[in-house]
């Protein structure tokens, strides 16, 4: 009987070992990992963190068997790849057109995502009078397939980061500088090529 219980005893002193090192190596894993992603281009702006499910709680209040995950929105990288990719689309003859591809955050033009936050909208348009025009194919242009900027552009975006963010190109309005949805009373020519980028 004393043998089957001193067993009994070390078999939990060692269960209790097992445990304690494992939820350290969780945490000393799930902290370096954290750090070779955040040293790692594209430099992610922020990250939010959930340990066992709770936000923000830190990486030591996990449990043996718990789960560290942190989330990092690229949504500054895609923008910014958008942003690039519609400049370089862009049909080229005073240069006004080119210069004026304009990032919107929550409908108000921004110089970056700085002040972007999850479930905020990102957004890039092109006011200039012939936008439209230029996106529906209705002016003469000098170099042939130097139309559709948006539609080209959504396609390039989404084949390089169709994974983490969704691409919709629309048609808005604008009121007092900033973009708006498209409305029924709206008229067409009135609305502007719109690109869309959401977190997935």
């Amino acid at each position: 009987m004393a043998r089957i219980q001193a067993t009994s005893e070390s078999f939990r002193i060692a269960t209790q070992n097992t445990i304690e090192a494992t939820q350290k190596l969780l945490v000393r894993v799930a902290k370096r990992e954290h750090a070779r992603v955040m040293a790692t281009d594209p430099l992610p702006a922020s990250f939010t963190r959930f340990v066992d499910g709770r936000q923000g709680a830190p990486e030591e209040a996990a449990k043996a068997n718990g789960v560290i995950i942190y989330q990092y929105p690229r949504l500054d990288v895609v923008a910014q790849f958008a942003m690039e990719t519609l400049f370089d689309l862009s049909p080229v003859l005073s240069g006004e057109y080119r210069i004026r591809h304009t990032l919107f955050l929550n409908g108000v033009a921004v110089a970056n995502l700085a002040g972007w936050n999850p479930g905020d909208e990102v957004s890039i348009s092109n006011l200039v009078p012939y936008s439209r025009k230029i996106e529906i194919g209705k002016m003469t242009m000098r170099v042939p397939g130097s139309s559709r900027v948006y539609q080209q552009a959504r396609r390039i975006i989404m084949a390089r980061y169709g994974n983490v963010a969704g691409i919709e190109f629309t048609y808005r309005g604008i009121a007092s500088g900033a973009v708006i949805a498209g409305r029924a009373g709206n008229k067409a020519d009135l609305r502007f090529p719109v690109l869309v980028i959401r977190e997935r």
